[in-house]
């Protein structure tokens, strides 16, 4: 990482003024946050906050690699007419501040838990995780069993996707494909290329009002480093879930699928189905961002965990 920075920096120096320009324009495109800054140390965390304060359980919104906050835009108004609600941007994405170290899973459910305790959110809670923030939400439920009423994992990944050793030559292949886009992007960003590209980091388009802040955090030179960070220390994310705690044999999971029908992805969906014995997964025809594509299955998955007794949920 420290020799892409000296790369990047000399990207910059040669490009000086397109650096100049990018500066100038991500100062234009500035947006101030829609939720709250949570101070942790000399760093801060982006929450958006509902508290419900007759609520019963606390539901905990964790996004994807890439992604933010921004990814629960519909279904989070919809939770906080009868529950509490978090949601956040890992540190480095959307309005978070970057770490200088490598931001893994394990920092996520150290942010998270400070998070929880300063904003006076109560368990139990209902852990949510998409994609890459599944691992998060698992490694939270194995740490805290006592404090997650359930888990919900929307077509999250399985830790062996990011474990080495697990993968085939396909897969290798993949993987540094994929390493080295996002590692152009944090090179490059500085100068903006990814932005005359058009390929900003997470989503490329949501619903008005909340495109023109996909114009700004999407572009952001930070969110171009938090991605290609997150990615490159993903296997140790990986490890951290893998060697964590077994979750509680009763602990009430259910994983939705999509309609993925890699072999690999599908054998990881069925492993996940099996991570308690009181898990339930229900595969559906949406494609991998189910909760921005059928967010009322989501929701209505949500709220029949919650008709569920407290301790049986």
């Amino acid at each position: 990482m420290n020799f892409d920075k000296l790369v990047k920096q000399a990207i910059e120096i040669v490009g000086f003024p397109f650096t100049l320009t990018n500066m100038y324009l991500n100062k234009r495109r500035y947006i101030k946050e829609i939720g709250q800054r949570i101070n942790i140390g000399d760093r801060f965390i982006h929450t958006i906050v509902a508290d419900e304060k007759n609520s019963e359980y606390t539901v905990i919104l964790d996004a994807g690699l890439s992604c933010c906050s921004l990814d629960w835009h519909y279904i989070q108004p919809q939770l906080a007419k009868f529950s509490s609600v978090l949601s956040f941007d890992r540190a480095g994405y959307g309005w978070s501040s970057t770490t200088p170290t490598a931001y893994t899973s394990e920092d996520v459910v150290s942010d998270l838990t400070y998070i929880l305790e300063n904003l006076q959110l109560k368990p139990p809670y209902i852990l949510v995780g998409h994609s890459f923030g599944g691992l998060n939400m698992r490694l939270f439920a194995s740490k805290y069993p006592a404090k997650v009423a359930a888990l919900i994992l929307i077509d999250a990944v399985h830790e062996k996707r990011y474990l080495s050793n697990e993968w085939d030559t396909i897969r290798k292949n993949s993987h540094k494909k994929n390493l080295n886009l996002f590692r152009f992007g944090y090179l490059t960003s500085g100068i903006g290329l990814p932005k005359l590209l058009k390929q900003p980091v997470g989503r490329k388009y949501l619903p008005e009002p909340y495109q023109k802040y996909v114009q700004y955090i999407g572009y952001h030179p930070k969110s171009y480093e938090t991605a290609y960070k997150e990615f490159l220390y993903s296997e140790k994310s990986a490890l951290q879930v893998k060697n964590a705690q077994a979750l509680k044999a009763d602990m009430p999971v259910v994983v939705l699928s999509s309609n993925n029908t890699d072999l690999t992805w599908v054998e990881h969906q069925n492993l996940l189905s099996q991570l308690t014995k009181n898990t339930t997964q229900i595969k559906t025809n949406c494609q991998h961002s189910i909760h921005l594509e059928n967010p009322d299955l989501v929701i209505k998955v949500i709220q029949n965990t919650m008709k569920m007794p407290i301790g049986q949920a």
